[in-house]
């Protein structure tokens, strides 16, 4: 069900203090909003708090446009399109799910102006990523397209009338930024683990890659059956005839190459955390809640 973009009337936003959308603007409220999911909150755990997050930057008529790629590839697709009474749900679920923040990385973002107080933000290489409690990080890459408008303050005493941050300068009481179309393609997903959270016993390799002393003791050469000392470069490991590493020969430039190789740490029957998410990058309940969300936004 797709729903055309409401452009805002000019008259509700006259004033000296509205910002000139199409400069930045609209990429900074989208930074911020990235900024509170990126807090590690217990409040995220209750819906009134998402609620009026939800309230605070999207529109009443927001849409959320979110499409997910199985396995990281082009053959099975689920797009979703939910509206703002599942968006609270759907980001509580997720934090219900382990995620304990989450982040928009935007390199590359273009602000570019759509109409007068409308402006969409465009980043062809978003990546949204997903902090998980039992260590796993899951990045979401793909294109982002938001579209930021001006709307009117809801007037004193309702509300969300004290949901104004000014964070920025952006906001003032003359105006509201929030979004009105957000759309996200997640073609590919990242999945992550801590160190820490890999358990089992560690130790040292004592491997050929482990760095050995410059000055570690050179046995003697080996005997043979008379009593006499062997010369054998095969079998003293060494490059010249007497037996004898300067450390300028065959042996020396192996020391010189190994002592910049690091050790490596063997973990005995290790084992790490089940994965947080399904194929297509999200947890299992949260793909629930999308595909609940999408029949209920079909109906609305």
């Amino acid at each position: 069900m797709n729903r055309s973009l409401s452009r805002p009337h000019s008259s509700a936003f006259h004033g000296s203090s509205a910002p000139a959308l199409g400069h930045g603007v609209g990429l900074i409220r989208l930074l911020q909003f990235s900024g509170i999911l990126a807090n590690e909150n217990k409040q995220k755990l209750q819906l009134s708090w998402w609620n009026e997050l939800i309230k605070e930057y999207f529109t009443p008529k927001a849409i959320m446009r979110f499409t997910l790629w199985k396995d990281n590839q082009r053959n099975e697709a689920k797009p979703f399109e939910i509206g703002v009474p599942i968006l609270p749900r759907f980001f509580l679920v997720t934090t219900q799910s382990g995620v304990k923040s989450m982040t928009l990385t935007l390199d590359g973002a273009r602000e570019r102006l759509y109409a007068y107080g409308h402006a969409v933000v465009e980043c062809v290489s978003a990546v949204w990523t997903y902090k998980y409690a039992n260590g796993y990080t899951v990045s979401l890459r793909g294109p982002l397209t938001v579209h930021v408008v001006l709307t009117a303050p809801p007037p004193p005493g309702a509300p969300g009338s004290n949901a104004n941050s000014n964070a920025n300068g952006i906001n003032s009481q003359n105006y509201l930024l929030k979004f009105d179309d957000f759309q996200f393609d997640a073609m590919m997903h990242d999945k992550f683990i801590a160190l820490e959270s890999i358990m089992g016993p560690r130790s040292m390799e004592n491997s050929p890659r482990t760095p050995r002393s410059r000055h570690h003791t050179i046995p003697p050469p080996p005997t043979s059956s008379t009593g006499t000392a062997t010369n054998s470069p095969a079998i003293n490991g060494v490059g010249v005839g007497n037996g004898m590493d300067d450390g300028m020969g065959l042996g020396g430039q192996e020391e010189d190459e190994k002592k910049w190789e690091e050790p490596r740490v063997m973990i005995e029957r290790g084992f790490i955390p089940g994965e947080p998410v399904n194929a297509f990058g999200i947890p299992q309940a949260t793909m629930r809640c999308l595909e609940v969300g999408f029949l209920f936004f079909s109906f609305w």
